[in-house]
């Protein structure tokens, strides 16, 4: 497994040279489970947009219903006891520099995040919150992520808080998020300007590191091809060496 330096240098050079869809590319080619595409979370308006491409290591958040007990009944790959220390918020436990994945209940339309909750995250030297459910203060953390050093991402909004149906339950455990299976120290790719989220295993970062040179090469040649008249049939033959769909 990549070290934490290597690790840091492979998201500094994606962040710098590659899309969210050049690292679908690769990650299809490798066939992850979805190419990694997280769908339906979309990032949320920034009073001055930037179209940042955020690529960080992901920390993990689950939340359940707020009824949950160790001793009730749990939902599909619930942990039966919580790990959060029951004299922290749960904003403590991510580890600065990464990006918050948080898992919400299916049908709830509470909040998981606020503008306080994403302030905390933000001074704490979080890059990002990526709710899989819903958040809220929706003005004021686009507020709060218009300088580019934080983003918000959510599947949906609300104008109530987490409390009404959900609480904080487990840290740095699997989620299992839009048909993804996400852990801690995976990968994610948040990409503004594409308006999208891949998340790559961190067991399939050097992988996708070797492979995204070439991947970017013919997929910039084809369309350079395509500009200059070369029909797609053509362009794709010329560069089937690299090109994920070529036949």
């Amino acid at each position: 497994m990549a070290s934490q330096k290597d690790t840091d240098a492979a998201c500094s050079e994606i962040e710098k040279a590659y899309s969210c869809c050049d690292v679908a590319d690769a990650l299809l080619k490798l066939k992850v489970p979805q190419a990694g595409f997280l769908p339906d979370v979309l990032p949320i308006p920034r009073n001055e947009p930037t179209g940042s491409c955020l690529v960080a290591p992901i920390s993990t958040v689950l939340f359940v219903d707020k009824n949950q007990q160790p001793s009730h009944p749990r939902a599909q790959h619930t942990p039966a006891e919580s790990n959060i220390p029951s004299d922290k918020h749960w904003t403590d436990c991510p580890t600065p520099g990464t990006a918050v994945l948080m898992q919400q209940p299916d049908g709830q339309l509470c909040a998981l995040l606020g503008d306080i909750v994403a302030s905390r995250l933000k001074q704490r030297g979080i890059k990002a919150a990526i709710i899989h459910g819903r958040s809220r203060d929706i003005a004021a953390c686009g507020e709060l992520c218009s300088d580019g050093k934080f983003q918000v991402w959510s599947k949906g909004i609300s104008t109530v808080g987490t409390s009404m149906e959900a609480k904080p339950w487990a840290f740095d455990v699997p989620l299992h998020v839009g048909g993804l299976v996400v852990n801690a120290g995976d990968i994610v790719v948040a990409d503004e300007a594409e308006r999208g989220i891949t998340i790559i295993p961190r067991d399939k970062l050097e992988e996708v590191m070797k492979l995204l040179p070439a991947l970017k090469k013919a997929d910039d040649n084809v369309l350079k091809d395509v500009n200059a008249g070369v029909d797609l049939t053509e362009a794709f033959k010329r560069h089937r060496g690299h090109y994920v769909n070529a036949k």
